[in-house]
């Protein structure tokens, strides 16, 4: 089932403030188990999980110095090893990853774009942010083939020292950093070709919500809500 761009990114934000609502580690945990299933029915899934486990040092981390060294965080709550303090911010931590994860996985920029802009938010700032996840595309995939056109020339990226890697990965930023003022440059007379101006309103293509559209929607509204009166009002 495809949902529209705004569902989808009203579910998200919904979903990243609840992540910072939960108070409870089986909030968390639920939440949490409900992301990895979505990622798991998503095209990236393997991408996802991929990510997931180059992460997981600092999942370890993270575990043992909430553990051990919560008394010295702005936001501790008790004091001393607590277990149940570093399950409970590690999961935190994990969530917001898979849910960063996922985001970028389910809405594509032009979604993301679309969504924004039927929201009735200005029009130089939806443009904006779209140029801005275009350019960092297209820097994307310059990165790549400059890295490959390098490693067949012979030059190991990844090998020595911190020192040496550093010297090697200039060989990549420099022609990247070129490159991407070439494109800006491009986009920019382009732009000035076809008398582009901010001034006019360009209309953006959103369809109509269905009725799964406005159930997800008001159920993650009011979820939001519901523990916002909780954490606050009670």
């Amino acid at each position: 089932m495809r949902f529209d761009p705004r569902t989808k990114v009203v579910f998200f934000v919904s979903a990243f403030t609840l992540a910072f609502l939960f108070t409870e580690i089986i909030e968390l945990i639920l939440l949490t188990s409900i992301m990895l299933v979505l990622s798991i029915f998503s095209v990236e899934r393997d991408k996802i999980f991929g990510r997931l486990k180059i992460m997981a040092p600092v999942f370890v981390v993270a575990f043992f110095l909430w553990t051990f060294l919560n008394q010295y965080s702005l936001f501790h709550v008790y004091g001393g090893v607590n277990v149940m303090t570093g399950a409970f911010m590690t999961l935190r931590l994990f969530l917001i990853v898979v849910l960063s994860l996922a985001f970028v996985s389910f809405v594509t920029p032009v979604e993301l774009v679309n969504a924004l802009a039927s929201f009735r938010l200005p029009y130089k700032l939806v443009f904006t942010l779209g140029l801005s996840l275009r350019h960092i595309s297209t820097i994307s995939d310059e990165y790549i083939a400059i890295k490959e056109g390098q490693a067949s020339r012979g030059l190991e990226l990844d090998k020595g020292f911190l020192v040496r890697r550093i010297k090697n990965y200039a060989s990549v930023v420099m022609p990247l950093l070129i490159r991407s003022i070439e494109n800006a440059e491009k986009l920019v007379l382009a732009m000035e070709l076809k008398s582009f101006s901010l001034s006019g309103r360009r209309r953006y293509s959103v369809g109509k919500l269905g009725r799964v559209d406005y159930a997800v929607i008001f159920s993650m509204v009011a979820v939001v809500f519901m523990f916002l009166v909780r954490n606050f009002l009670w």
